[in-house]
């Protein structure tokens, strides 16, 4: 009942290639919608950063009868410490660091999502063609289960030939309805990715392995990758807000200006003062630490991180090349013998000159391998879509 309605639903969809798939889901997926908002917090915090102490004012009213003679009835004053241009600097440096990072991390869940769609379209590719296959197992199995029942009709065949053609056909439509079932979750899945019901039209598959990109030229760009971009932003802003928290260690002058009233009613006076704020050494000195704790660490995820891509492209490359040299084994030895399967396949139907058995077991390892070089194609495709993933945007 669910994958009816799923299906009608689907079928209800625009149809959408791929390309139009990837702009959609760049402006529609939900983490990206997400990560966008974390780039206008981490925008909103610049300004912040460059923001200044705002003064402070002291109002103060004494009782003038219950006070001595020459002191004050009543006392106002203002305060104000300038803004220190090492913190201005430093706090606006990190806070444009972590600007920089939310912007690569943006670009970092936009090549993730481009990964994602581009395997999920492989996925409905790959279904799709399985199930051309499955589509051909049936008709052949039918064609094959009308002749035996003919030459059972006619007393040259038995039952149990045709009980063993009627077993291949009802495995065939099996095989048929779990591709089918297969390639409607892999649509589902690239409508989530998408953000919208859409209805993917599946790609064409190459006929013949693709050239494999060099991995020299791959590492390469592995430097520009964005989450490697990302983390680099992440160590500066460590690195500044640490040499902010050193500047707030620094003495800096605090301005004050003062207007007392005293009880003998002698004119308002004033004072102008400049004062001198220093800071306890020892009451930030924990926070510097920590603040060098976590810039020691940023560098360190940086570091694991560009390491683990590193190995990561090695192996999908190692992977790639084994895949690819199976894709050519199969064009060299599968190829004849399956081509030689077929012709023999439709003298037997137009003759019946073989025995069903054997045509059967034939038939079931031809198409068993057919999905296997299939498996071979998609696996290479997603191999290579990974690598580029992994890589980065050229």
């Amino acid at each position: 009942m669910i994958s009816t309605l799923l299906l009608v639903i689907l079928c209800a969809a625009p149809e959408v290639s791929l390309d139009d798939a990837l702009a959609l889901a760049l402006q529609h997926n939900a983490e990206l919608k997400v990560t966008r908002a974390e780039v206008e917090v981490a925008q909103s915090s610049v300004p912040l950063a460059h923001d200044w102490e705002m003064p402070k004012l002291r109002a103060q009213l004494n009782d003038a009868e219950s006070l001595p003679a020459g002191t004050f009835t009543w006392y106002a004053g203002l305060s104000w410490r300038p803004p220190n241009p090492w913190e201005w600097k430093h706090g606006g440096d990190a806070a444009e660091a972590k600007l920089l990072e939310a912007r690569f991390e943006l670009a970092a869940s936009s090549w993730r999502v481009v990964k994602e769609v581009r395997l999920a379209w492989l996925d409905v590719s790959g279904a799709a063609a399985h199930e051309r296959l499955a589509k051909e197992s049936v008709t052949s199995r039918g064609k094959l289960l009308s002749v035996l029942r003919r030459r059972l009709e006619q007393g040259g065949g038995t039952q149990v030939e045709v009980n063993l053609a009627q077993l291949g056909e009802t495995d065939a439509r099996q095989d048929l309805l779990r591709w089918q079932g297969t390639g409607l979750k892999a649509a589902q899945s690239v409508a989530w990715l998408v953000g919208q019901s859409v209805k993917p039209i599946p790609a064409t598959l190459p006929d013949a392995p693709p050239t494999l990109p060099e991995l020299g030229a791959l590492e390469k760009r592995l430097d520009l990758q964005p989450r490697l971009e990302a983390l680099r932003a992440k160590v500066r802003a460590t690195e500044a807000q640490q040499r902010n928290l050193g500047a707030k260690r620094l003495p800096w002058p605090e301005v004050q200006v003062r207007f007392r009233q005293r009880r003998n009613d002698t004119p308002v006076d004033n004072d102008f003062q400049v004062g001198l704020t220093v800071p306890l050494g020892v009451t930030p000195a924990p926070q510097l630490d920590v603040a060098r704790a976590v810039t020691v660490r940023a560098q360190a995820q940086l570091d694991a991180e560009k390491a683990q891509l590193l190995a990561e492209l090695q192996i999908l490359f190692a992977r790639a090349q084994g895949l690819r040299d199976r894709w050519l084994s199969f064009q060299q030895d599968y190829l004849a013998a399956l081509e030689s399967h077929r012709a023999l396949q439709s003298r037997v139907m137009a003759e019946g000159s073989l025995d069903p058995t054997v045509l059967l077991a034939a038939d079931r390892l031809a198409i068993d391998m057919e999905h296997k070089r299939l498996e071979v194609q998609l696996d290479l495709a997603r191999t290579l879509v990974e690598l580029e993933g992994v890589a980065g945007p050229p």
